[in-house]
């Protein structure tokens, strides 16, 4: 799984074999120039995901539950109808909420699960470090299994937990930060692929796409300064019968 946030990335993330793609709230700092996921609105979570399900092809879209969108059943139900409108699959919401989750499974709406670190509720730290956390998150795992959830996002969770969990419950679980002895794994793209400047010790940059677009941007930048783009085989030519007619007019 890769986080998208528009129909470009979609495309992009499904051709190099993507399986789900996340309209993560991480949007907000990854394309939306916001602090963090706090700012991110239900309206923007709508938009980016209406635009990733319009690239995608048969990859599954998920989209997060912004923040305070589901303090109660009515708010969760309600936010999670105008996410699924959009075409998605699944919406995900963070931390151990199991009535929020039957609810909306209840109502027909698949939902994800978000254990361990949850960004929504502050600053990243590693979840379950001592047996009783580690048990409390086990435990949380199961009431959100138990509530309905067809899948379960652990982040920043040790390895030995993150193995444990992926163990005893039967849904998918999908890690990040949290080991390989889970079911599947997810990473923002633009950290990923080397476009932001995240430096967490879970994160793997498979590629330089930043580096890429600067020299890009470089190349076409001196172009047009230098006038050697456009160039004629970039232009397009009046019909042949008018342009001495245009010539005598205007000197050209």
């Amino acid at each position: 799984m890769l986080t998208a946030y528009d129909a470009l990335m979609a495309r992009e993330a499904e051709a190099g074999g993507a399986d789900l793609l996340l309209v993560g709230d991480s949007l907000g700092a990854a394309v939306l120039g916001y602090d963090g996921v706090a700012q991110v609105t239900l309206m923007d979570m709508a938009y980016h995901t209406a635009a990733v399900v319009r690239g995608r092809e048969k990859a599954a879209v998920i989209a997060d539950m912004p923040f305070q969108t589901y303090r109660d059943s009515k708010e969760a139900l309600a936010s999670a109808r105008t996410l699924m409108q959009t075409g998605c699959e699944a919406v995900k919401l963070e931390g151990c909420k199991p009535e929020i989750i039957r609810i909306l499974v209840d109502a027909g709406i698949p939902v994800m699960g978000h254990l361990g670190y949850t960004p929504q509720s502050g600053p990243p730290q590693v979840v379950g470090r001592a047996c009783e956390s580690a048990r409390r998150l086990l435990a949380e795992a199961h009431a959100v299994a138990a509530a309905g959830a067809c899948s379960l996002v652990l982040e920043l969770v040790p390895r030995e937990v993150a193995a444990v969990v992926a163990r005893k419950l039967k849904i998918p679980v999908i890690g990040i930060g949290s080991g390989p002895d889970v079911d599947g794994q997810v990473l923002v793209i633009t950290d990923m692929w080397g476009e932001s400047e995240a430096d967490y010790k879970f994160l793997r940059c498979f590629g330089s796409v930043k580096n890429a677009k600067v020299a890009a941007v470089s190349a076409y930048a001196a172009a047009v300064r230098e006038r050697v783009y456009p160039g004629d085989e970039h232009s397009f030519h009046m019909k042949k019968e008018e342009l001495p007619s245009w010539k005598r007019e205007f000197g050209v």
